[in-house]
């Protein structure tokens, strides 16, 4: 999804091995949207045992404007 967004710099940080690990790392810190079983956005949450991160919130572009990035963010808060 992230490299299919303008805008959006993948990189070695989130490679496929990379991703998988941080998610593993992080279960239940990570969210989707999805219309008709498609992926429009996402968020990637973590922390360190002491701070939280936020390292990625994307939205497809025609998906934009319409709050879904705002519910993603609560989520991960």
């Amino acid at each position: 999804m992230f490299k299919q967004t303008p805008g959006i710099t993948v990189r070695e940080a989130d490679s496929k091995y990379a991703i998988k690990n941080y998610l593993l790392r992080n279960p239940k810190l990570n969210f989707i949207a999805q219309e008709d079983d498609v992926i429009i956005a996402c968020v990637m949450c973590g922390h360190d045992g002491r701070r939280g991160y936020l390292q990625h919130l994307v939205v497809q572009p025609k998906f934009r404007k319409k709050g879904i990035g705002k519910i993603l963010f609560s989520q991960c808060i």
